[in-house]
């Protein structure tokens, strides 16, 4: 498993960069050595189960990667959970050891360790290596809850590993780290540097001017982050007078329009620029490259041997993959798959030539007194309007219709609020009676959760 990766890495480029910030540059000999100093540490401490409440940071990275070389359970908590959320956590996946960076209190029913500075593992020099062994070990990831309260998913390390290639990286491709560590999306990212032997670069915090700053003063390659991210990035790239030397560009976790896919390729012309459909619970679905938003509709013909398979049922999307999760930690009867294996993604899509288009989630659906409104089909006419840095459309409750389309907005700098709200009317005018948006408001921010909007089915005025 994480092991083999490491070892490989150790015979073949043990000076090649694994992990890069302001205060660290690791080549694979030091992420080995401090890895094996850690394996020690949980060996000695005689824990059954981990769980870690820290920041993206090398500590992280670190603890990772030695959990799953020492065959150890780790549960990532999101370092946004309050001290409740964390003890009521602990408890419930009858964690008896916790890393972290803050103090908790007292009443938390695990041992807690305050997680050490990652570069005090690679500080004795030659030290002889600590063996690697070749184990699986249980990861448990928690859903983004972006539209509900999160899951406990359980996944091993043969399978994450088992969705990624292990093509060699180049020597100079680099990986920025746009995901957070404690959803999916970022493990994948980690397993995927580990598989190809690849460098990370690691952001001084989750801000995306951070990000931006990291990918041209790190000289980042590559980035894999949502469509929210790249328009946040996008907006301050404007002002920048260098752009990184990007040559890759992944999107996913959200639908993607047209418009950023374009607005991208513009700007780097020579960025292969991949959109991904994967989900917490079924992995990596599908990658496309075809500058369109969608997928293709050929998709819904894969054979029934295929490893991934998808059909379209009321007009929501199904998957069924060979791949995934093992199940639910603190759902264990909770079966999202039904007896043939198809997965309910929550999906809403229509079939349009030869497109699957996504029209948003079950759960966003507006009911506009009887008729129902979707969305991602107002919120992609109003995010390609000039000055439209981020846009959310959601239902305000409404005592006549039900529910009413309402839009937030945040503006780009320079931009006059009364021209772009009107704007927004104008272009939604082409919209069906039900679809055109009621209330338009300027706002300073729009709430995200790992760079993803968050989504909620509907708000009182």
């Amino acid at each position: 498993m994480i092991a083999s990766r490491l070892n490989a890495a150790l015979q073949k480029n043990a000076q090649r960069p694994f992990l890069i910030t302001s205060k660290i540059q690791w080549n694979y000999a030091q992420a080995h050595q401090a890895t094996g100093q850690l394996v020690l540490t949980l060996r000695e401490s005689g824990a059954r189960r981990l769980a870690c409440y820290l920041p993206d940071s090398p500590e992280l990275v670190l603890l990772v990667v030695a959990a799953a070389s020492a065959g150890l359970p780790l549960a990532i908590m999101n370092r946004d959970y309050n001290h409740e959320q964390v003890s009521a956590l602990t408890a419930e996946l009858d964690i008896d050891l916790l890393f972290t960076d803050t103090p908790l209190p007292a009443s938390l029913s695990c041992r807690q360790l305050a997680m050490p500075a990652a570069d005090s593992y690679v500080t004795i020099q030659d030290a002889a290596l600590v063996e690697l062994p070749e184990l699986d070990a249980e990861l448990l990831i928690f859903t983004s809850g972006t539209t509900g309260q999160p899951r406990c998913v359980r996944y091993q390390w043969s399978d994450l590993l088992a969705q990624v290639s292990d093509r060699p990286s180049q020597d100079d491709e680099r990986w920025l780290l746009a995901y957070k560590l404690n959803h999916f999306a970022g493990i994948q990212m980690l397993a995927h540097i580990l598989s190809s032997q690849g460098c990370l670069v690691l952001a001084d915090s989750t801000r995306v001017a951070d990000a931006v700053t990291a990918m041209i003063s790190r000289n980042v390659s590559h980035v894999s982050s949502t469509p929210t991210f790249w328009r946040f990035a996008l907006a301050l790239m404007a002002r920048e007078k260098d752009l990184p030397p990007l040559r890759h560009i992944t999107l996913g976790s959200e639908p993607v329009s047209e418009h950023l896919l374009g607005q991208l390729a513009a700007l780097f012309p020579l960025a292969r620029i991949v959109h991904i459909y994967a989900l917490t619970e079924a992995g990596s679905c599908i990658s496309v490259s075809d500058g369109r938003a969608g997928l293709p509709a050929s998709i819904l013909q894969r054979p029934d041997d295929a490893a991934v398979q998808f059909r379209i049922v009321d007009d929501k999307l199904q998957v069924k993959t060979h791949h995934g999760m093992l199940g639910y930690r603190n759902a264990p009867d909770s079966q999202p798959r039904d007896k043939d294996g198809w997965l309910a993604t929550g999906d809403l899509v229509k079939i349009e030539q030869d497109r699957i288009v996504f029209m948003g989630r079950e759960s966003e659906v507006i009911n506009v007194g009887g008729v129902k409104v979707h969305p991602l089909e107002v919120e992609n006419i109003v995010s390609a309007l000039p000055g439209v840095k981020l846009t959310r459309v959601f239902g305000q409750d409404n005592p006549i219709m039900g529910q009413i389309v309402a839009v937030d907005l945040v503006l780009d700098e320079g931009f006059d609020a009364e021209a772009v709200e009107e704007a927004v009317r104008a272009a939604c005018r082409s919209l069906p009676k039900h679809s055109m948006p009621r209330n338009v408001t300027i706002v300073d921010s729009i709430d995200t959760n790992n760079f993803k909007l968050t989504r909620r089915g509907s708000e009182t005025a």
